[in-house]
């Protein structure tokens, strides 16, 4: 059976225009936003990153078969502006390949409704990880967790909103960071857990683009619990994850006026730092 990250986050080309009439741009792709991968009526910002992601490894791979090279199949570092929300339904993406290297291509990948407006724009690198390497040298402190028997898992029901994206995704939180739930941030503005897939996928280097921006803002730690809507998100990849629940812990940076940005950290079962994120998101600050 097909996973359903992978049924959402699915790509195909099309030769249509947004007013159906056909263009014959070999990078046109088009995809379908589903509403599950949303939290309180807007798309997450990592699902949109992963369909451009994979957007961005079938334009590689396009471009590497017609020269006679074997594919990149992973996207290792990939940076959206998001220009408004992405709504629910069909979506037509294009990309660009900016530089086709032996090992590495660079891509541009934008995506827009059918009526023609940019919602959002992404720059993706695609190369192929090594599965055996090993780092030289890791200056990331390890996040440090209870057991996952003893994290709790985020419900759908949120505080005053739905989180339907929590059916899709198993996350438990270290029980350590919840204060924000009773009304009693810790105010270091950190949370911390352990991500899956709730259908038992594999987590890969395209899932680690959903997972930098998978769990609750951490200005939550802080006691500022208003909408936080992603402005720009960043994401390294730097090896395909070991298997297992991945350990995430996201923690904010500065807030300070109407912006805030936080740092998303990512360990795999091994310990292995896999992947790193950076975001700056609006945010409303209560006036003092």
């Amino acid at each position: 059976m097909t996973a359903r990250f992978d049924e959402v986050t699915a790509v195909t080309r099309t030769s249509r225009e947004p007013d159906g009439e056909p263009d014959g741009e070999p990078g046109r792709l088009e995809a379908t936003i589903d509403p599950q991968w949303s939290i309180a009526g807007r798309t997450n910002g990592g699902y949109v990153l992963a369909l451009m992601g994979r957007a961005a490894v079938l334009g590689v791979a396009a471009e590497r078969e017609a020269a006679g090279r074997p594919p990149l199949p992973h996207p290792i570092a990939a940076s959206a502006t998001y220009l408004s929300p992405v709504p629910v339904g069909r979506v037509l993406l294009d990309v660009t390949v900016l530089r086709a290297g032996r090992t590495q291509s660079a891509t541009r990948v934008t995506l827009r409704t059918p009526d023609g407006e940019l919602r959002a724009e992404a720059l993706v690198t695609c190369a192929e990880l090594a599965t055996d390497s090993e780092p030289v040298h890791d200056g990331v402190l390890p996040a440090t967790l209870p057991p996952i028997e003893g994290c709790f898992r985020l419900p759908v029901e949120g505080p005053g909103f739905q989180v339907p994206i929590m059916e899709v995704l198993d996350e438990r939180l270290d029980p350590a960071c919840l204060g924000w739930a009773q009304g009693k941030p810790s105010g270091v503005g950190e949370l911390r857990g352990y991500l899956s897939f709730a259908d038992g996928r594999a987590m890969d280097p395209l899932g680690l683009l959903l997972a930098v921006d998978s769990l609750p803002p951490a200005t939550f730690d802080v006691g500022l619990t208003g909408w936080v809507p992603t402005m720009q998100l960043s994401a390294w990849v730097r090896a395909v994850p070991a298997p297992g629940p991945v350990v995430v812990r996201q923690h904010a940076r500065l807030i300070e006026g109407s912006l805030f940005d936080e740092t998303c950290d990512i360990w795999d079962s091994r310990g292995r730092l896999v992947a790193t994120g950076h975001q700056l998101a609006g945010i409303r600050v209560p006036r003092a």
